[in-house]
């Protein structure tokens, strides 16, 4: 080994003991605990990049046409080559061979990261990207309700602030750091996260939503909230049900204190329920609707 520090990608979901573990970068294989990246690693450097995290079942990367759309228009926020990205088909080839190939015979977890290659200080020297797909296990298959609800709180030590990558998965993740951080001293299941104007936006890894007399509200893309995959498939739901969806500016302690249900979604979760904020205590009837209706759209994705 020169002078030169690598750093070692591995995988930190549980695998079958003696099964070895692959990783996809830039279309080739390698497996994971072999050195890969430089320290001149402008993802490690300076968080030059951003990333997608995937619900896959029976090797099927579940609404995956709103993943890639989203990782296209991130990419040319970031003035990266969009054209570098392999097509949506031969990203799914890649995704289902790599679940094969890891046996994972669960729903599974994929995450692809894309970064910038490396050179320059803060201003690159390029704009050409590098791509990683990870693969892990989930439990079980198909979205299942928390049958417990979250206990939540709120964390207001380091505010994430609007700018043109604040509704994409960027690697710069300081906020979600800190308010995971808070969220464990506290005992809490998540944590709520505001932004510059001191509304609530979104939690650590989730969209937020509430009820309120048979409205469902939720805080538009302005107020600095990730442009959630899932957050749109509850959208398209509550229009089938003929639902009204208001998108706010955010929220604050008062008006989540007279909601009737909250609840948070994401991509790998799907929707799950919150019990508890403060002193207040929450239904769940329409979270379970959502479910039941998000597993049903997972036979929509699969093919035939």
């Amino acid at each position: 080994m020169s002078e030169t520090q690598f750093f070692v990608l591995t995988l930190n979901s549980p695998m079958p003991p003696g099964t070895k573990k692959y990783l996809i970068l830039n279309g080739l294989y390698y497996e994971t605990g072999k050195a890969l990246f430089s320290a001149e690693n402008r993802a490690f450097r300076y968080g030059d990049g951003l990333f997608e995290t995937i619900r896959c079942h029976k090797t099927v990367p579940l609404f995956f046409n709103d993943h890639y759309e989203r990782l296209l228009r991130g990419v040319a926020v970031m003035n990266m080559t969009v054209a570098a990205l392999p097509p949506i088909e031969v990203f799914k080839n890649h995704i289902e061979n790599l679940i094969v190939r890891n046996r994972i015979f669960t729903d599974a977890r994929v995450r692809i990261s894309v970064f910038r290659r490396e050179g320059g200080l803060y201003t690159p020297e390029t704009n050409s990207i590098s791509w990683l797909i990870e693969a892990s296990p989930l439990e079980g298959k198909g979205y299942q309700l928390n049958e417990d609800g979250l206990r939540i709180g709120i964390f207001s030590g380091f505010p994430k602030t609007w700018n043109l990558a604040a509704s994409f998965k960027t690697l710069n993740c300081t906020p979600y750091i800190l308010a995971g951080l808070h969220k464990k001293e506290q005992h809490w299941d998540d944590c709520l996260i505001e932004n510059q104007d001191k509304k609530i936006i979104e939690s650590i890894s989730s969209n937020l939503f509430w009820t309120k007399d048979g409205q469902l509200f939720t805080p538009g893309l302005p107020s600095g909230c990730v442009d959630g995959i899932m957050r749109k498939q509850i959208t398209r739901f509550a229009d089938s049900k003929n639902i009204p969806v208001t998108e706010t500016g955010g929220t604050n302690k008062k008006e989540l204190l007279q909601a009737e249900e909250i609840f948070l979604t994401n991509s790998i979760n799907g929707v799950r329920w919150v019990i508890a904020f403060e002193e207040k205590r929450y239904f769940n009837k329409l979270p379970k609707e959502i479910a039941r209706w998000l597993n049903k759209e997972i036979q929509s994705q699969l093919p035939g």
